[in-house]
């Protein structure tokens, strides 16, 4: 027969020590730390969790910056090879390419779909071996907490459970830069730097051969090559994060490329999610009625309306665009996770913070910086789904927000602007040069 030990530790004190790293650990702490440390070392397999409440898109993507960081930590620590599975909810699976992180990371990873959020803890490991189960769903509230169960084969089975508060929320506070790198090194115990902060990022991977797919789908959707284009997300299931002034944002920056940069043309394709997932005024015949007709200045913009029922396609179609408006809401997440510019109206306030959800290096949160709203106000929005929170945002903020973070080329997709240097064109290079005179950056010698 065997005999099983288990222990369950607490580690709620991450969430102080995220806020306030100068607290220190205490002796017992740092006991709990070095025995995570041990049992990453030791673990022969690894099993992960991803996924959000109630199927939410968004968490998942976000949880990506903590796989990344982890699977870093494997490959910085000697560890590259190990047995890795992972499970993510099937709503969100095919923007998990299995053979995409095989070639990335190793061959021993493997991508399963899972119908539950619940985390399997009843197969035992085999005799001598060592089983590490890492939970990042965010269904899974709480504090975290480490449970390990050894028994006398000299086998083990850890679990680090609800990370996701924690690792997500609380680690938010050491910024942008750090928050996911800085989680997963003391949730380890290594030495600061062991990861690359860059890289410890939200992440999506897409293939090459999946550029040919994206010139099919912007065929289809009547793209223009030669406009900018400019992915839309106005839709949200939370009514109160539903900003209703976009179609002012849309007018001041075509305004703007018609006093600089005439001949331009700007797509803005808006891409509507399911209608039964969507509050009243914000479906897809909503978007259609408000925004179909908006035509710029001088006939200088389009707006095309789609559907995608492909996470996959919605991806490649990201990928390819110059910048992201969005509310804050999932698909914006996929944008910041495949680098693209993403610029997004916050509410005030911890209930939705722009700190946890602004997630990754490329989101530009615009907020309400001065406010006297209490946090019976922001939730009363929240509950009886008012925009008018939302609304008091000015919708001058978010055009500086996009001037701001799109340097002169970046209206353009750098292998864009690469592609046409290489063949010689000056066409989108002259554009280029012409749209944000006001940097004075000197002009390229094809202008």
């Amino acid at each position: 027969m065997t005999d099983r030990q288990t222990q369950a530790l607490s580690m709620a004190f991450l969430h102080e020590y995220a806020l306030d790293k100068q607290r220190g650990l205490s002796e017992d702490e740092q006991q709990i730390l070095d025995r995570t440390k041990i049992l990453f070392q030791q673990a022969d397999e690894v099993i992960i969790y991803l996924g959000g409440k109630s199927g939410r898109l968004g968490e998942c993507i976000v949880e990506t910056g903590l796989l990344n960081a982890t699977l870093q930590t494997l490959q910085a620590t000697g560890k590259a090879g190990t047995q890795v599975t992972i499970f993510v909810d099937d709503g969100v699976i095919e923007l998990f390419d299995e053979p995409l992180y095989q070639q990335h990371y190793w061959p021993q990873i493997h991508i399963i779909a899972s119908a539950t959020s619940m985390v399997e803890t009843d197969t035992q490991p085999a005799n001598g071996k060592h089983r590490l189960v890492i939970d990042f769903h965010g269904g899974h509230d709480g504090m975290p907490i480490l449970h390990v169960e050894e028994s006398n084969t000299d086998s083990s089975r850890s679990l680090l459970a609800y990370l996701f508060r924690v690792g997500v929320r609380s680690y938010a506070q050491r910024g942008p830069a750090r928050r996911y790198a800085d989680f997963v090194e003391e949730l380890f115990s290594l030495p600061q730097g062991t990861i690359n902060s860059e890289k410890a990022q939200p992440g999506i991977l897409l293939a090459p051969e999946d550029d040919a797919r994206y010139a099919r789908l912007s065929r289809e959707l009547c793209m223009d090559s030669e406009a900018i284009q400019i992915v839309c997300f106005f839709q949200s299931v939370v009514l109160a994060k539903c900003y209703e002034r976009w179609d002012e944002v849309m007018q001041l920056l075509c305004e703007y490329l018609a006093q600089h940069s005439p001949a331009q043309k700007v797509d803005f394709l808006i891409a509507c999610g399911p209608d039964n997932d969507l509050p009243e005024g914000f479906k897809q015949a909503d978007m259609e009625e408000w925004l179909q007709p908006f035509t710029g200045v001088n006939n200088n913009a389009r707006v095309l309306i789609c559907s995608l029922p492909s996470l996959r396609d919605l991806a490649l179609l990201i990928k390819h665009a110059t910048l992201v408006l969005a509310n804050d809401t999932g698909p914006g997440h996929i944008a910041g996770a495949l680098g693209i510019h993403t610029v997004t109206p916050y509410l005030p306030g911890n209930i939705y913070s722009q700190q946890v959800w602004s997630s990754t290096l490329w989101h530009h949160g615009v907020t309400l910086e001065q406010h006297t709203l209490t946090f019976r106000e922001l939730e009363a929005a929240v509950l009886w789904g008012k925009t008018d929170i939302i609304n008091s945002i000015p919708p001058q903020d978010l055009h500086n927000a996009i001037h701001a973070c799109l340097p002169l080329v970046r209206l353009f997709p750098a292998h864009e602007v690469e592609a046409s240097a290489s063949a010689g064109s000056v066409s989108l290079l002259a554009k280029a040069c012409l749209i944000r005179p006001e940097l004075g950056v000197p002009a390229c010698s094809n202008c």
